[in-house]
């Protein structure tokens, strides 16, 4: 048990550096719904011209085995234990506020866009499910019309701007990313409500905690969705690189 949790604070830690504000099971959920399209071939290719120069394969594919062992061997047990112990509807009340206060993100990115309607959409949202939703924990807002508009993030706002990828590469524990990204996830750090430097929690420790409870409350459906990204693909290293390219070119493109 201590073992686990020291990994999993690790990955809570790596999340803060890496991936603050920008959720990495939304990501996966995303991927699912572009298999479910059939918009990639059963090799995990992407049936789209969407593709990532990949300079780091050799590091990238042993850091890519690394999370898959971890996920395997240590995620996954602790996720079926999280979700024997912690109610359904109690975990997507804690995935509600989490993103609701990833609203500062969404918003900025949207302005940087000059996505001035989008960005009133996600004020109407915060709004709503601040209020109505009783602090973020109820969806509230999915009972207007208007008030649920595609997620957005600084990574999406440099891809609108005509910023290219850069090249791929894969985080230990945060799994997929690039060097546009990678610097647009430390933009969102910068407008977060949890991260710094603009944070308004001022104890360490009590950020740590919030994002090691954000992760660990994500953790199974990143779990379930990596597995369906990758058991059916004959090399799940490529089928989640051309995913992750896929994916962010269409989240560019909305």
């Amino acid at each position: 048990m201590n073992r686990i949790k020291r990994i999993i604070s690790y990955a809570g830690f790596a999340s803060i550096l890496a991936a603050p504000s920008l959720s990495f099971a939304q990501e996966f959920v995303d991927l699912s719904d572009l298999i479910d399209d059939d918009e990639f071939s059963e090799d995990g290719a992407n049936a789209t011209a969407a593709s990532i120069a990949d300079p780091l394969e050799g590091v990238n594919r042993a850091i890519f085995a690394f999370n898959d062992g971890a996920y395997t061997i240590v995620v996954d047990p602790f996720t079926k234990g999280y979700t024997r112990v912690v109610p359904k509807e109690a975990r997507k009340g804690l995935h509600n506020f989490f993103e609701n206060l990833e609203y500062p993100v969404r918003f900025t990115s949207s302005i940087l866009q000059f996505k001035f309607g989008r960005a009133a959409q996600e004020t109407g949202k915060f709004l709503v499910n601040t209020t109505a939703g009783l602090g973020g924990f109820m969806d509230a807002a999915k009972e207007f019309d208007g008030l649920t508009p595609p997620k957005e993030d600084i990574g999406q706002a440099f891809g609108a701007w005509g910023v290219k990828h850069g090249f791929y590469i894969v985080l230990p524990f945060v799994g997929p990313s690039s060097l546009r990204d990678l610097v647009g996830n430390f933009g969102d750090s910068v407008v977060d409500p949890i991260s710094e430097p603009w944070s308004q929690i001022d104890d360490d420790s009590d950020r740590t905690a919030l994002r090691a409870v954000e992760l660990v409350n994500e953790l199974p459906e990143i779990i379930d969705l990596y597995n369906t990204v990758t058991d059916s693909a004959i090399d799940p290293y490529v089928a989640m690189r051309d995913g992750y390219a896929q994916l962010r070119a269409a989240k560019v493109a909305e």
